[in-house]
């Protein structure tokens, strides 16, 4: 089945709950960048913090096969199952948390790539249920802050000491740590692209750079 309609099947059971706020599609489905291995991944905004008895009982009435279900922590709640053979990433969030999440990135200019990568999921998310809810959050990431981008660009072009070291590793043939050295940079180096072009960072390892090459072309 279709992956969008699956992902509205599983937004419809969520919508029952009464602490349920909202449900956004994110990740690759929600940007078309879906291929044979994307799972779907959605976003589950709360009024009230869920009971493990609320998180578990939609994966029942989806027929769900649990993989993964884990404990609040770092401000998320997270379950990972499957339906049909497709997989479900779920991350739970009070909406406050979102809302605080997007003031730290929007207005205090956190170049945290984890709390980034939350702004552009509400960027670029679909709504499946809560929309009005959705669209008070997609209003105040719709413009990436100039004091925002002066920040990640300083930031993520400081590519540490090791860097300025990368010839006496070479000449010793410490082969691992360089391109331990070369990974770190590359990274960076995409940090900085994201920031020159005022996106919001999409993932803090850069998934799917392929479609993100395709995007910026």
């Amino acid at each position: 089945m279709e992956l969008k309609k699956l992902a509205v099947q599983a937004a419809e059971q969520y919508a029952h709950i009464p602490k349920v706020e909202a449900v956004m599609l994110a990740g690759s489905v929600s940007r078309n960048w879906q291929d044979e291995f994307s799972d779907i991944e959605l976003l589950i905004f709360w009024k009230q913090a869920p009971s493990d008895e609320e998180r578990k009982q939609i994966i029942h009435q989806l027929d769900g096969k649990l993989l993964d279900f884990h404990p609040y922590e770092e401000e998320e709640w997270a379950e990972t199952y499957t339906v049909d053979g497709v997989k479900f990433e779920i991350s739970s969030f009070l909406t406050e948390t979102i809302r605080q999440i997007i003031h730290q990135v929007t207005r205090k200019f956190e170049v945290n790539p984890n709390m980034q990568c939350i702004a552009a999921a509400v960027q670029h998310g679909i709504p499946l249920y809560g929309v009005a809810a959705i669209e008070q959050l997609k209003k105040q990431v719709e413009h990436y802050p100039l004091a925002l981008q002066e920040k990640v660009i300083n930031h993520f072009s400081d590519f540490g000491s090791r860097w300025n070291n990368r010839d006496a590793l070479v000449h010793r043939k410490d082969w691992l740590m360089f391109y331990k050295v070369i990974v770190s940079v590359q990274t960076n180096i995409m940090g900085l692209l994201f920031g020159l072009n005022r996106q919001f960072i999409p993932h803090p390892a850069f998934k799917w750079q392929r479609s993100l090459e395709k995007s910026s072309g």
